[in-house]
C-alpha cells in the first residue's frame, strides 16, 4: 500500500471467538500473506485482519471501532460449532445458508476437495451452551438450524446494516447425540481460554468428567483443523468477489 494509508485500506475482517479459533485462523491468514504471490491475491481487499471478539461477541463493539476508519469489504465469522442436525458429524463445515455467495462457495469447497463435507444451511445463535442432546434435538426442531453457536447472528447483523458481504462458517466440534457436561463449561473464560487451576481442580474432585474433557479436546482438534483447511479455501476462492 505505497500510495494508501491505514486509514485508506480495504480490509477483509475475519472474527473469532475464543483462543483456539483465532489461533487456527490467524496461522492461515499469516502462511497465505507470506506463501502467496501478490500476483494471485484478489484486489478486492488490501489487508486482511482476524480479531478475537469473545464468546457472546462480548469484545465486538471494541473491535469494530478500532476499524471505524476502514473501509471494511468483507466480514467473515470463523469458529466452532455444535451440530443439531443428526447429518452432521465432528469435523463437518456449515456455512450460514444467509451468508454471501454461500452456494457458490460451498461449490467451490466441494470442487476442491471431495473429502471435505460442506453443508449450506441455517446456523442458530444461542445466548446459552447448548449442550444436552435433548437441548439440542429441541433447538433443531424448533429452529432447523444445522447448527448452533453464540455468535454468528451479532455479527451478521453489523454486516447487514452496513450491506457488507458476509460469510460464517463453522467446524462441528460436537455431534447431536454427544452431551457437554456443564461442570466442563466453568474450566473456560468468556474469552474461550481453559482455567488451568479450576480444571485441575474440577477433574480431582469429579474424575467422572475426565473421559468427556478428553473427548471433547480430541473433536475441538479435529474442528479446528477442519476450520483451517475450510479458511484457506475461502481465501483462495476470492470470496466476496467471487
Amino acid at each position: 500500500m505505497d500510495t494508501q494509508t491505514i486509514c485508506d485500506a480495504k480490509v477483509l475482517l475475519i472474527l473469532t471467538a475464543i483462543k483456539t479459533e483465532y489461533s487456527a485462523v490467524k496461522s492461515v491468514v499469516d502462511r497465505w500473506l507470506a506463501d502467496s504471490p501478490t500476483t494471485i491475491r484478489t484486489d478486492h481487499y488490501d489487508q486482511m485482519a482476524v480479531e478475537l471478539i469473545g464468546i457472546r461477541a462480548k469484545g465486538l463493539r471494541d473491535v469494530l471501532s478500532a476499524y471505524s476508519h476502514n473501509r471494511v469489504v468483507g466480514v467473515i465469522t470463523a469458529g466452532l460449532a455444535g451440530a443439531l442436525s443428526p447429518e452432521l458429524d465432528t469435523g463437518d463445515i456449515v456455512i450460514d445458508s444467509t451468508s454471501t455467495n454461500a452456494s457458490a462457495l460451498a461449490q467451490f469447497m466441494d470442487n476442491m476437495s471431495g473429502r471435505r463435507r460442506v453443508f449450506v444451511g441455517p446456523i442458530h445463535t444461542s445466548r446459552h451452551v447448548v449442550s444436552t442432546p435433548e437441548d439440542k434435538k429441541k433447538l433443531y426442531t424448533e429452529s432447523q438450524a444445522l447448527a448452533v453457536d453464540m455468535e454468528n447472528s451479532y455479527t451478521r447483523d453489523f454486516a447487514l446494516r452496513r450491506k457488507i458481504p458476509w460469510l460464517g462458517i463453522r467446524a462441528i466440534s460436537d455431534n447431536a447425540f454427544e452431551s457437554i457436561p456443564a461442570e466442563v463449561m466453568r474450566f473456560i473464560d468468556t474469552a474461550g481460554n481453559v482455567k488451568p487451576w479450576e480444571l485441575t481442580m474440577g477433574l480431582a474432585r469429579h474424575p467422572g468428567l475426565i473421559p468427556a474433557v478428553v473427548r471433547l479436546g480430541k473433536h475441538t482438534q479435529t474442528a479446528t483443523r477442519q476450520l483451517s483447511d475450510t479458511l484457506a479455501a475461502v481465501i483462495r476462492s476470492g470470496w466476496p468477489s467471487k
